[in-house]
């Protein structure tokens, strides 16, 4: 073989070598670092956005604890459970303050208004009565109420205690202005009251909310009704005192 030929066969040997390494060493290569470039920049982008949070985190810490801080001194303000003694209490306070007679009172379900730190909606509240105990959400606010818990944890609900009544149209409203007024969170619901033309009085039915928040961390107290006298006509027997705290016009 001539000299010639033997640097032919050198040259395509070596281009040979040169196209081998190109597409199989140099090209993946290439392709690897062109992703993990791409990678790194995704990366230092995400960095760069947490970052940002974390400075953003820092800056809003102090807002945040207030509005805690503040969360927890309106979630403080609610019994931590309302129980049905504590209820029918206050429907004898309002009768002794007001004079407005009950004749009847019937408690229902408790409701669930305010769950995860957010409101429910009224159907949402029908659907989602003791989920949280079942789910385990909120668990610890809802087998002991009183237990202090985390406020996205807290459980905020309502009874509704429907009471027949009967009273003057002074006794009705000073009833209402009472309920709304009262230091425990209630509030009126439907009222349905007509003209009763044999005592002439309004007679019917007033509804009143009962609200508690379970897991506030506040303790229940028992009311004193060693004063209370069970009746068969009223619901809390003769004799009751109106006190004089209001003057409203008939």
């Amino acid at each position: 073989m001539s000299e010639t030929a033997k640097k032919a066969i050198l040259i395509m040997a070596g281009l040979l070598v040169c196209v081998l390494t190109f597409f199989f060493v140099y090209q993946p290569n290439s392709d690897e670092i062109t992703d993990l470039e791409a990678q790194s920049s995704k990366l230092q982008s995400e960095v760069n956005r947490l970052t940002g949070l974390q400075a953003m985190s820092a800056q809003m810490r102090p807002t945040a604890e207030q509005h805690e801080s503040e969360m927890d001194m309106y979630f403080a303000e609610y019994p931590s459970r309302m129980t049905e003694q504590k209820a029918i209490y206050n429907v004898y306070r309002m009768m002794v303050d007001t004079g407005m007679r009950v004749t009847a009172i019937q408690p229902n379900k408790d409701m669930t208004f305010m769950q995860g730190g957010t409101l429910v909606g009224a159907d949402a509240a029908a659907m989602s009565e003791n989920v949280e105990a079942a789910t385990g959400a909120g668990a610890s606010a809802e087998i002991s109420p009183e237990t202090k818990v985390p406020i996205n944890e807290i459980i905020g609900k309502y009874c509704t205690y429907s009471l027949q009544v009967i009273g003057t149209k002074k006794e009705v409203y000073a009833a209402l202005d009472w309920i709304s007024e009262n230091s425990e969170h209630m509030s009126v619901g439907p009222v349905s009251l007509a003209f009763d033309s044999s005592s002439g009085k309004l007679s019917g039915q007033i509804d009143v909310n009962y609200y508690s928040m379970n897991g506030n961390g506040i303790a229940y107290v028992e009311p004193d009704i060693s004063g209370i006298t069970i009746g068969s006509d009223d619901v809390f027997g003769y004799g009751v005192k109106k006190s004089k705290k209001r003057s409203y016009q008939e």
